[in-house]
């Protein structure tokens, strides 16, 4: 089962230049202050930025690594609130893709995470 499943996203978007979940916030996904875990929105960032890489590029040629997840906290989330992941490049080109990812909340449409996310992309070897 992928992290996609196990989370119930739903991709609402899914082009070579952005990407775009959601995702209804469980009980499951909070920690003891009643809010959304932290590693919950760093994980929903470093899959939109996979995500879109492994969708729009040929997987033949290479697959892409995470190298680096920054992520930055600006608001709580409480259970049942919806969050919009949206990952859109900072740099394409070459090996390396740096992808800025913003997260909000769909109750009042607040931006409540920015997130960077670097990935590499690793040749496949035949």
């Amino acid at each position: 089962m992928s992290l996609a499943d196990m989370l119930n996203l739903e991709i609402v978007e899914s082009t070579p230049e952005r990407y775009v979940t959601r995702m209804l916030v469980t009980k499951d996904m909070l920690q003891p202050h009643g809010v959304l875990h932290g590693g919950i929105s760093a994980a929903l960032a470093e899959n939109a930025a996979s995500e879109v890489n492994t969708d729009h590029c040929d997987p033949n040629e290479v697959h892409w690594l995470g190298v680096e997840v920054t992520s930055k906290h600006l608001l709580p989330v409480f259970e049942g609130d919806t969050v919009e992941t949206v990952a859109e490049p900072l740099q394409l080109g070459g090996r390396i893709r740096q992808w800025e990812v913003k997260q909000y909340r769909l109750s009042d449409g607040k931006l409540f995470n920015v997130s960077q996310m670097i990935m590499y992309g690793q040749k496949q070897h035949h």
